[in-house]
């Protein structure tokens, strides 16, 4: 049994969870074969390196970048390699790319399983009626689905699909990776050499508006107004993209530039670094259909301060507050300003004590838990499935065709 599975580009994040599949798979005699469609991306600069894995990795147009590769070039290339492996159930990211929308249409003519990994929630932006009854007609055409939390299987819910189908997991990252690169940082005798050396909140985002790190900035200006100069805490933003120029601009109203940090954007094992001599993490965005860095921060054993509006909160950051930090409303700069005062008026032993809840809750979100999401949504979609003890070539009809629609 071969499974296919699409992504748009390659990241740390993607690797960790193939590799993880890659392995779950194998241990039936199933295979692998993960497409990407470039091999680079401007909106996500990642840096990975191409080594051997367990799985079979198809670059589809490796000496171009993402963007400047046309809708039908994508959907096109897709369809090629899919004509070409003939894999036996395919696993698709998202429904808006148009490589996505090529494989979902190739698994309908062949009769081939199709599983749908989605991180969209319903209040990330208005959603009118018309579009979302068209939305849900795309999205009954999986056979499954793989998702992050309960919002985004309430989401897929609301748009038709059964919530039987629907399986949580898909937001995971390497937290074993990550824990172990904190530590070594901080037993490491130069480990803080070049950081901050007052205790420091850390934000890692793309600089863009609905990421909200202008309205950040003033909340931590109005946090250090109320303390002793000696008591207060750094700030540190990790990242890049089009609204830095925004962001600087709100570090020098604030006048704050002596005590807010701009390292840029860093690749995972740097950032690592980061991560480990933070005091506390927070993430602010107006707009985020997960937040794997808050992934990144709770496996590194970081206190957290998230956003209400990132779709992992409920998920890595449970009720009661104070068991791995404390959600608030990122439009309301007092609530966030209050925030920010109570993380740093805890003890150290206090916030230690949250970092390790953090990394606990993290340990059961990690790419073990994906392959077994995965392995679940094959089983929903009727496919054959690493419990069994040989993998047949399916070519049962599939939902819609046993309702009568027409794929």
């Amino acid at each position: 049994m071969q499974l296919a599975a699409v992504f748009t580009n390659f990241g740390p994040y993607h690797l960790a969870r193939l590799r993880a599949l890659a392995d779950r798979l194998g241990r039936s005699g199933a295979k692998l074969r993960a497409y990407e469609m470039a091999g680079t991306e401007r909106l996500y600069p990642w840096v990975v390196a191409q080594c051997k894995e367990p799985f079979d990795w198809i670059t589809l147009v490796p000496d171009r970048t993402l963007e400047s590769l046309s809708k039908l070039h994508c959907a096109r290339a897709m369809t090629r390699a899919l004509d070409r492996d003939q894999p036996d159930a395919v696993a698709v990211a998202g429904y808006a790319r148009p490589e996505s929308l090529a494989a979902l249409a190739w698994a309908r003519r062949q009769g081939r399983p199709v599983i749908l990994m989605s991180e969209t929630q319903g209040l990330d932006y208005r959603r009118p009626w018309w579009r979302e009854a068209l939305k849900g007609r795309l999205v009954r055409r999986f056979d499954s689905a793989l998702v992050g939390g309960p919002r985004h299987r309430d989401y897929l819910i609301g748009l038709g699909m059964p919530p039987e189908r629907i399986i949580l997991g898909y937001n995971a990252v390497d937290n074993a990776r990550y824990a172990d690169l904190a530590e070594a940082s901080r037993r490491a005798s130069k480990g803080r050499q070049g950081l901050p050396q007052r205790p420091y909140f850390l934000a890692v985002n793309r600089f863009a508006p609905e990421k909200n790190l202008p309205a950040l900035v003033r909340a931590f200006a109005a946090y250090r107004a109320g303390e002793p100069a000696e008591h207060g805490w750094d700030l540190v933003l990790c990242g890049g993209g089009p609204g830095e120029g925004e962001v600087d601009a709100a570090i020098r109203g604030a006048g704050l530039a002596h005590a807010v940090h701009r390292p840029g954007f860093l690749q995972a094992d740097e950032l690592t670094r980061w991560y480990a001599f933070a005091s506390a993490f927070v993430h602010p965005s107006l707009l985020e259909p997960w937040g794997l860095v808050v992934n990144e921060a709770a496996a590194c054993a970081l206190p957290l301060l998230i956003s209400d509006r990132a779709g992992c909160v409920e998920t890595l950051v449970p009720d009661p507050a104070g068991t791995t930090g404390r959600r608030f409303n990122p439009s309301n700069k007092h609530d966030l300003t209050e925030n920010l005062r109570w993380m740093a008026s805890l003890s150290l032993d206090a916030r230690d004590a949250m970092g390790r809840r953090a990394s606990a809750v993290v340990a059961d979100w990690g790419p073990e838990r994906f392959a077994l999401g995965m392995v679940e949504a094959l089983k929903a979609a009727g496919s054959p499935t690493p419990s069994s003890s040989s993998f047949p070539l399916i070519r049962r009809p599939t939902r819609l065709a046993r309702e009568g629609v027409s794929p």
